[in-house]
């Protein structure tokens, strides 16, 4: 069977919490700590050139703070670092507990696409195989996925498949 969407091994912050059908009915797939809309609205240059300068550094450092403060508080930074295989249309992993297939789960991760930026995903477990004492492999299928989360998802995947073929022909 061909997979229809390229996938990536990476390792990534992760944690992955069982929910409830009533739970996952009004979740969706989000972002925390993006840039804001309004960030990039054209803000009228002064005569200083100095000034402005300055002015967009000043904002680009106060964006930087928020999506910091937003992620911590939000627990992205205590996150544990895992081996995952992503796609934009899920994700396997290793567990130490045992999932049912149907099982809903909220995913919690960073991914670093031009900053860091933390994930909110939501998906249905397809597939739980044990693979030793206590680890089991878990397969997610992405729900609820706001067409610009898969497109920054898949624009990840490609941004890391470019940086494997340069790491491999520079060697």
């Amino acid at each position: 069977m061909e997979r229809e969407a390229v996938r990536i091994d990476v390792i990534l912050p992760l944690k992955v919490e069982k929910i409830s059908s009533e739970e996952i009915e009004n979740k969706i797939a989000r972002i925390v700590g993006d840039i804001p809309f309004f960030s990039y609205i054209p803000l009228k240059d002064t005569l200083d050139e100095g000034l402005n300068s300055w002015l967009k550094l000043i904002n680009a450092k106060l964006d930087y703070l928020i999506n910091i403060l937003t992620r911590e508080k939000e627990g992205f930074n205590e996150l544990p670092f895992q081996k995952v295989n992503l796609s934009e249309k899920g994700i396997r992993f290793p567990s130490k507990i045992p999932f049912e297939l149907g099982d809903l789960v909220e995913i919690k991760t960073v991914i670093d696409i031009y900053q860091p930026l933390g994930f909110y995903l939501y998906g249905e477990v397809v597939r739980c195989e044990k693979k030793g004492e206590n680890l089991y492999e878990i397969a997610v299928k992405f729900i609820n996925l706001p067409k610009d989360i898969k497109e920054k998802l898949s624009y990840f995947i490609l941004y890391k498949e470019r940086e494997l073929i340069r790491e491999s022909r520079s060697e």
